[in-house]
C-alpha cells in the first residue's frame, strides 16, 4: 500500500466521520421531552428547544442526582435553545431530567440519549402490581426501559423472589426509568426479574433473549466499534485473495479491495 493511497484513505476517513455526525432536535414542553428516548452517536449534536414553560436539562440517573455531564441554563422565552455535542469517547447511555420545580418527580420530565445500541427500544411500564408486558422477547443490543407507572417498585434480576446479584434498581417518583442494554453474552437465555416489595403479589417478569446477535458491518476486529484499528487491519489485508476467507472481506466477494474500503468508511465511527 503506497503512502499516497494511505493519505487519501485517512482523509476520506476523517470526512466520513464528520459526515456521519447528525443533529437531533428535542422539543421541551410542559412537562416532557419529545422524543424522550433518542439514539445518538459520538459527535452528534442535540438541540433542546423550549416551546412552553420554564425548564432545563440536567444529566443524572435520578431526579436531583445531577452528575455534571450535561447542564443547561434555564430555558424560557428569552433563552429557548440549548445545544450539546456527544463526546467522541462516549460509550454509555446518558440519562437526564428537568430540575425545575417538580417537573421530574411529578411530571415525569426525563429522558435519555442512548449510545451503543442497535436502535431497538422496548418499554415496560408498571401498572399496579404488574409489569406490562410481563414477558418480552428481545435480542442482544436491544435497549429495555422500565418506566414508573405509579407506586414504588423495583426491577430485581432473579427468580423465585431471590436476587441473582446483578440488576436491582428502584422505580419511583424520583427514579422514573431504568435502562438496561441486552449484552451479547446473554444471547439464547432467559432473564427473569421481580419487584422486591411485591413479588409475593405476583409482580414478576421475564426477558426472552434471542440467539441472534446483530451483525456489525465493518467491525473487522470484533471489538464493538468501527475505528482506525479496523481500517488498519483492512489496509493490511488489502489486495489479498480471500477465496479461503479474510476478516476484512466485508462484502464477501473473495478479495479485499476498494469496495470493502468504501463499505468501512460508510460506517466509520459507529458503535455496535
Amino acid at each position: 500500500m503506497n503512502k499516497t493511497l494511505i493519505t487519501a484513505v485517512l482523509s476520506s476517513m476523517a470526512m466520513s466521520s464528520v459526515a456521519l455526525s447528525e443533529t437531533h432536535e428535542v422539543e421541551v414542553g410542559n412537562t416532557y421531552y419529545d422524543p424522550q428516548w433518542l439514539e445518538v452517536m459520538p459527535g452528534d449534536t442535540i438541540n433542546w428547544t423550549r416551546v412552553q414553560g420554564t425548564h432545563d436539562v440536567k444529566s443524572g440517573d435520578v431526579c436531583g442526582g445531577e452528575d455534571g455531564v450535561i447542564s443547561s441554563p434555564t430555558l424560557n422565552s428569552g433563552n429557548q435553545t440549548f445545544s450539546w455535542t456527544v463526546p467522541q469517547d462516549a460509550t454509555e447511555s446518558i440519562e437526564y431530567y428537568c430540575s425545575v420545580g417538580g417537573h421530574c418527580t411529578s411530571g415525569n420530565q426525563y429522558g435519555a440519549l442512548i449510545l451503543g445500541g442497535n436502535g431497538v427500544v422496548h418499554i415496560v411500564t408498571t401498572n399496579g402490581f404488574a409489569y406490562e408486558p410481563a414477558v418480552l422477547s428481545v435480542n442482544p443490543g436491544d435497549m429495555v426501559i422500565w418506566e414508573h407507572g405509579g407506586g414504588t417498585h423495583t426491577v430485581t434480576f432473579g427468580e423465585d423472589c431471590v436476587s441473582d446479584g446483578t440488576l436491582n434498581d428502584s422505580l419511583s417518583a424520583t427514579n422514573g426509568a431504568i435502562l438496561w442494554q441486552v449484552p451479547e453474552s446473554m444471547a439464547g437465555s432467559t432473564q427473569n426479574y421481580f419487584c422486591q416489595p411485591h413479588c409475593g403479589f405476583g409482580m414478576v417478569g421475564s426477558l426472552e433473549i434471542g440467539g441472534v446477535v446483530v451483525d456489525c458491518l465493518g467491525d473487522i476486529n470484533d471489538d464493538g466499534s468501527i475505528t482506525v484499528d479496523d481500517l488498519l487491519q483492512l489496509l493490511g489485508e488489502f489486495g489479498q485473495d480471500c477465496s479461503g476467507g479474510c476478516d476484512a472481506d466485508i462484502n464477501e466477494d473473495s478479495e479485499v479491495d476498494v469496495n470493502d474500503l468504501l463499505e468501512l468508511l460508510g460506517v466509520f465511527g459507529n458503535d455496535c
